[in-house]
């Protein structure tokens, strides 16, 4: 299992917030499932950047 780092799930995240890329494009680029990629994107909305 790969373990990403806290830059690598903001990057993600803002990366789709600004329409720049979609969730299945992230995670491919990532070598993540596109769930786990939702998952950041969520905690993020619920939590900011504490997530």
């Amino acid at each position: 299992m790969t373990k990403f780092t806290s830059e690598d799930k903001m990057n993600a995240v803002i990366h789709y917030q600004d329409g720049s890329e979609s969730i299945k494009d992230i995670a491919k680029s990532l070598g993540a499932n596109h769930e786990v990629v939702r998952m950041w994107i969520k905690q993020f909305e619920y939590h900011g950047i504490q997530a």
